[in-house]
């Protein structure tokens, strides 16, 4: 990588600034950039663990099916995604990790569940030929290395008026990105708040809710008229973008 890319936003590929150095006693994995156009704030690139480290990394996380807090941290979610697109739909927890609680939990509602991750679940499931009802992506987006292609693959794959329900925790102030924590985990490496979840809507052609802090709810554009039940909906043929998410 030369020196030039190093420096340019992984979202919109346009130059980034320096935004926060970290001191000799900072548990942070190196400086972030952030960049004046979209908003994403990036941990240096030199600094980005390799998939191998990523993914060792990954298996020290404790979501468990019987943790009382995650699963009501995941309800964060859960609520306003329920209130948008109702049971019975089909979707994909995309990046599920280990234990796919959030596809449990939804699946208890009387939701239809595909999972996918590329380092728990990598075996892909075939999309519904006419796409998916909803994507969910819960805590995935601060790991991507190349959030644009892949947030453009999964709306592609949802069917007109789908949903892809995000959860990542949006940025403090300048003033409180220091105390922050959610930076100190080596595998974040972008950070997105409001304004940047904003600008990503607008280029994907969504419409976009924020239900509550950290929560996202791109819509895709072309909502069929009518009360052609979701399933049954139809999109342009596949092969035009990909679902799985290789661009991650």
């Amino acid at each position: 990588m030369n020196a030039t890319a190093a420096i340019h936003c992984p979202l919109c590929d346009r130059p980034s600034r320096p935004f926060y150095h970290r001191g000799p006693r900072d548990p942070a994995p190196g400086d972030y950039r952030r960049c004046h156009h979209c908003g994403l704030i990036t941990l240096e690139r030199a600094r980005w663990l390799p998939r191998d480290a990523e993914h060792a990394y990954y298996r020290t996380h404790e979501n468990r099916p019987d943790d009382q807090g995650y699963r009501a941290h995941l309800e964060r979610l859960i609520a306003p995604l329920c209130r948008t697109i109702p049971a019975p739909a089909t979707g994909l927890d995309w990046g599920c990790g280990p234990q796919p609680v959030l596809a449990s939990l939804l699946r208890a509602r009387g939701y239809t569940l595909e999972v996918w991750d590329p380092a728990f679940a990598p075996q892909r499931p075939r999309p519904p030929a006419a796409g998916w009802d909803f994507i969910s992506c819960t805590e995935v987006l601060e790991h991507l290395h190349h959030p644009r292609e892949t947030l453009s693959e999964l709306v592609a794959a949802l069917v007109p008026g789908g949903i892809l329900a995000v959860m990542t925790e949006w940025p403090p102030t300048a003033a409180g990105f220091r105390y922050w924590h959610y930076r100190r985990d080596p595998t974040h490496v972008a950070f997105y708040g409001p304004g940047t979840l904003s600008w990503i809507a607008k280029q994907l052609d969504c419409t976009l809710e924020l239900p509550a802090p950290d929560i996202a709810l791109f819509r895709r554009s072309g909502t069929p008229a009518g009360d052609t039940p979701l399933t049954a909906r139809t999109r342009p043929p596949q092969g035009d973008a990909a679902w799985t998410g290789q661009a991650c």
